[in-house]
């Protein structure tokens, strides 16, 4: 009866929380495990499959290298549900690692670079091999990736995005946890000059990606990498990064940020085009004037052009500062706003009136704290690519408010990393690099008005005061645009100072209303947000593994389902390949 109910009060907690109370390696072993069943299906799809990928994997090894690490990769490839593979020692010597891109492809012909001592999950070739078949145009397939640890448990889960070609320009993502595409070798350039040490795997991701084909992810924490402390060369990261840039003719420095880490800074376009500062008000006189000042005396770019726009201010101290804010600075102007409290009606107001070319939506509440803030996302969005960049917030307290926004966590979207100190690297350093996101908030957002206008911007009846930044930014990725978020460019925030909480009866009303619209507007990426992972925790954006995730099972149609589980399953039906 006590074990009944202990289960009965595990289950209801994981559902409160979702929390997985029981460590990595239960969680793992519960979701990720493989049945008699689940064999049975892998064996009936590879049936069914016309052209089936044969995979060349590498096998790495050292002077280091242990006989006992030989054994436990091989013996995970010999568990392997799919069977079509050949396997080759490598020395991993440095002039040597050509063969392994350049070497003549056969059809269907997929590699792999496994270093001894790492081991696959049964299922991870049979994932690579399903995502292959869906997709055979894939230059890159890559997984998600935990630790064996030398106690035999599963520790240390790195659950990755989808394909970010931001993130991979900061550092590599991806790792070592992926198979290429053998019918690109002959079209992937010279790499000799971008490889030293341990960066290969980096600089032919990066390579693979100037390919313009597909970079697929199977979001399943496939690879066990053997626990060891080594890490990248510090200078590896660069060098991969700096030729990759100059080949897509992509004006930009290079600068290291630690071992394995960089920032691309992006060469701002000449001539440098206007950016308008878009600064909603309603009284708040010292918000708004250390916000003025701070723009003013900290920011190195130019040029731009400030527009408060005031909405219904009545303090007299406030309309006086902005009368002598007219007067004083050319390029400052001060529209009025004479209607009930509506952010977007606001914004799409003074963005009509805009004279600049790139529109930046500012809180009144926010304050520079690094200069270079606006170069860095005006350089971000010179991009053809880039339709929204947006910054990394603090609190007064100096601790992380923003870094970034996901769909579905809290209900409907939530800021990354939030309470976070300024300088923690945040989950696997996403923190502290710049990547595509899903969303930004607009306390802090800029973005081309070209693009603004094409998409009738903020949505004024729907999302009258939440929300609508989150929408503009997914309608931008839906019209082909990306949305990127970065740590380099930094100002502080005292979140909804302007507006005030939602704690009447009729915000409350109102707000309920808009997370609604939301979740319906939005409701296929409520669950699964392409830059946050379906195994991690949905009720808060913590990257935890969650109680209930939605676990990759390609093999099991909506009829296979298993009826045994808390969790959700993606399968063949549910989730396309990306």
């Amino acid at each position: 009866m006590l074990c009944d109910l202990d289960h009965a009060y595990d289950i209801a907690c994981r559902f409160r929380a979702n929390v997985y109370a029981e460590g990595y390696d239960g969680w793992y072993r519960e979701f990720y495990s493989v049945t008699p069943t689940d064999r049975a299906l892998m064996d009936r799809c590879v049936r069914k499959w016309k052209n089936a990928p044969n995979f060349h994997i590498t096998l790495q090894v050292s002077p280091q290298t242990t006989q006992a690490e030989i054994s436990a990769t091989r013996e995970s490839l010999r568990a392997q549900t799919y069977q079509q593979f050949g396997i080759e020692l490598w020395g991993g010597a440095s002039g040597d690692w050509p063969g392994l891109i350049y070497r003549p492809r056969r059809d269907n012909d997929w590699r792999l670079l496994l270093r001894a001592g790492t081991t696959l999950s049964e299922q991870a070739l049979f994932c690579l091999a399903d995502a292959a078949v869906k997709t055979p145009d894939a230059a890159l397939i890559y997984v998600d990736h935990d630790v064996l640890g030398m106690d035999g448990r599963l520790c240390d889960p790195v659950f990755h995005p989808d394909w970010s070609p931001e993130m991979l320009r900061a550092t590599n993502y991806i790792g070592e946890a992926f198979a290429w595409n053998g019918q690109y070798a002959d079209r992937l350039p010279d790499l000799r000059a971008d490889v030293r040490g341990t960066n290969f795997a980096h600089a032919l991701s990066l390579a693979l990606s100037e390919t313009g084909a597909p970079m697929v992810h199977v979001p399943a924490p496939l690879w066990h990498l053997a626990e060891r402390g080594e890490r990248a060369d510090e200078g590896d990261t660069t060098l991969a990064v700096s030729g990759h840039l100059r080949r897509m003719k992509m004006s930009a420095d290079v600068e290291e940020r630690g071992a394995g880490y960089c920032q691309v800074r992006y060469s701002v376009p000449t001539p440098r085009p206007l950016v308008s500062i878009v600064i909603p008000t309603r009284d708040g006189l010292s918000y708004l004037r250390r916000c003025i000042t701070s723009l003013i005396e900290k920011t190195q770019y130019g040029p731009y052009e400030i527009v408060v726009v005031d909405n219904q201010s009545t303090d007299p101290d406030t309309l006086r500062y902005m009368r002598s804010l007219e007067q004083c600075e050319s390029n400052l102007r001060v529209l009025s706003f004479d209607e009930p409290f509506n952010y977007s009606r606001i914004n799409n107001f003074a963005a009509a009136q805009a004279k600049g070319e790139l529109l930046c939506l500012l809180n009144n509440d926010t304050e520079v704290i690094s200069p270079d803030w606006l170069c860095e996302m005006v350089g971000l969005l010179s991009s053809d690519s880039v339709g929204v960049v947006g910054a990394k917030l603090l609190y007064g307290n100096g601790t992380v408010q923003h870094a970034g926004d996901t769909v579905g966590p809290g209900g409907c979207a939530d800021h990354l990393h939030n309470g976070i100190a300024r300088d923690d690297p945040g989950y696997a350093g996403r923190a502290r690099i710049a990547q595509d996101l899903s969303a930004v908030t607009a306390a802090c957002l800029l973005t081309k008005k070209s693009i603004f206008e094409a998409l009738n911007g903020l949505d004024e009846i729907n999302l009258k005061v939440a929300f609508n930044d989150v929408d503009y930014c997914l309608r931008v990725r839906d019209s082909g645009f990306r949305v990127v978020w970065t740590p380099h460019a930094l100002l502080y925030h005292h979140e909804s100072v302007s507006r005030g909480k939602d704690e009447s009866p009729a915000k409350e009303r109102r707000f309920r209303g808009e997370v609604n619209y939301m979740r319906r507007r939005w409701a296929h990426l409520m669950h699964c947000d392409p830059f946050y992972n379906p195994n991690c925790n949905y009720l808060q954006p913590n990257f935890s593994p969650s109680a209930t995730p939605s676990v990759w099972q390609p093999w099991r149609t909506r009829a296979d389902k298993r009826p045994d589980r808390h969790s959700s399953r993606l399968n063949s039906d549910s989730r396309a390949v990306k």
